[in-house]
């Protein structure tokens, strides 16, 4: 059970939940800007409009001989760039007024209308912003247009902006602040949690999800498992216990069978009595190998084996494994190579364990090689990491059975022909899973064969039980 990437971190229920918020609290607040600059403007264009109405309407009144004297004494009451006037003649030619220029593309029909680009205004700054404007004709022919600028609501616009950024600025830094801060003691708990599993998946029954005291719903999780796993606990040490049980009490009976076998094979006999005499003797034989196999992996089950777990060197362990299995396999005219690295390192562990190992899978690989065949046992360096390989060229193990060839007394229908018990591949689970070391089984070499892969780490010099993380 590994921990997760960097970046998985981000797809917590937390990082979610804030990421909707932000989104969330974007587009509400973009709405609710644009909902508001829409209420501003249509306010602000509503009230230029009747603004210019009410002058123009009152310049209505105005004779034409007194209408330069009112367009002047206005001027004191207008603010200066925001309210003009222009008065031109019938030609068009200015007559008086900020607005320098009549614009052909205002119509001429006395009502209100927005310009885009607005009017030229004799101000000293160039900028032509837009505008509402009001066309009106004079009975002397005199053209008076009174426009309002239109840029205020850009501005005002532009504060809704600027409001709705300090805003979001405002909700959103402190929001990741706090919740970069605040997810660290969830993280956290959530690893011990993981460790704890780690644990448990190992093979200690015996460990639990730890507690805090706030009592929230991970404790509740938490809880929950814990009493689901004093079940299980509970349950697998009795069917442990029932199982040895059974082991232990039939091999004392079978123990005295087998004697008595032995016995009367040493009395003259007839020889079919004798034949008959043989075969019991040779399955009494066979059950008891099957005892003390299964009761040699419930032992390897048992974590406190840890206990005697010290650093050793691989390269004399696979030259020992070498050496014991190199005559078997002359004797079945096979080629047994050794290839080890000069400089391979120490591995932590019980030495004699992982021999029983590459004893369980070199007697293997003679057994289904051949006559002639070739098998390596190779040990490499990869990634701080020794990896131990028993190749064969054999019959090998078909992709359907290499998940289930270490289930105990599991025997494929390729290897029935050969004799076994099912418990070779099952004990060397039982001691890689003991190590917290990896098995993996492939194909050989151009899809023939078998080859066994134990992924051993390398002794860093300070050596903890893994299986039982630290709080």
């Amino acid at each position: 059970m590994s921990s997760l990437p960097k970046n998985e971190e981000w797809r917590s229920s937390g990082s979610r939940l804030i990421g909707f918020y932000a989104v969330f609290f974007v587009a509400w607040g973009a709405l609710f800007t644009g909902v508001l600059y829409w209420e501003i403007s249509h306010y602000l264009g509503t009230v230029a409009e009747r603004t210019l109405l009410q002058r123009a309407h009152y310049y209505q009144k105005v004779d034409d001989s007194n209408l330069l004297a009112e367009l002047a004494a206005s001027e004191a009451y207008s603010t200066p760039g925001i309210d003009a006037y222009g008065l031109f003649g019938p030609d068009g030619t200015h007559v008086a007024g900020d607005l320098l220029k009549l614009r052909s593309n205002l119509p001429d029909d006395g009502q209100v209308h927005y310009l885009e680009r607005g009017l030229s205004i004799a101000l000293p700054s160039t900028e032509t912003r837009s505008s509402y404007a009001l066309l009106a004709r004079r009975p002397d022919g005199h053209i008076l247009i009174l426009a309002r600028d239109g840029g205020s609501i850009s501005a005002v616009g532009g504060i809704i902006e600027q409001a709705l950024m300090w805003g979001l600025s405002l909700t959103l830094i402190p929001g990741l602040i706090g919740w970069r801060l605040l997810r660290r003691r969830p993280l956290r708990r959530v690893k011990r949690l993981q460790l704890c599993t780690e644990s448990i998946v190992s093979g200690n029954l015996a460990e639990r999800l730890p507690l805090s005291v706030r009592r929230d719903e991970l404790d509740m999780l938490a809880n929950a498992v814990n009493t689901m796993l004093d079940h299980i606990e509970q349950l697998m040490h009795e069917v442990k216990n029932v199982c040895d049980g059974i082991a232990h009490d039939l091999r004392t009976p079978l123990t005295r069978l087998r004697a008595r076998l032995y016995q009367l094979q040493q009395l003259p006999l007839a020889l079919e009595h004798k034949q008959t005499l043989n075969q019991a003797f040779e399955e009494s034989e066979s059950i008891m190998v099957r005892f003390q196999g299964l009761l040699r992996v419930a032992e390897l089950e048992d974590i406190r084996r840890r206990s005697a777990f010290a650093p050793f060197p691989i390269m004399t362990l696979l030259k020992q494994a070498h050496e014991f299995y190199e005559p078997m396999a002359l004797d079945r005219a096979q080629t047994l190579s050794l290839d080890i690295p000069s400089d391979c390192p120490q591995v932590y562990g019980d030495s004699s364990l992982l021999f029983e190992a590459l004893v369980n899978l070199l007697d293997n690989a003679i057994k289904f090689t051949p006559e002639g065949g070739h098998i390596k046992l190779r040990g490499s360096i990869k990634d701080s990491t020794v990896i131990i390989e028993v190749v064969d060229d054999g019959t090998g193990i078909p992709e359907a059975d290499r998940t289930h060839v270490i289930r105990r007394l599991y025997r494929g229908e390729g290897s029935q022909i050969n004799p076994g018990h099912g418990l070779g591949l099952s004990l060397v689970a039982a001691i890689v899973k003991l190590h917290g070391y990896t098995l993996d089984i492939h194909p050989g070499a151009s899809g023939r064969g078998t080859r066994v892969l134990i992924h051993c780490p390398m002794f860093s010099g300070q050596a903890t039980d893994r299986s039982v993380p630290e709080h």
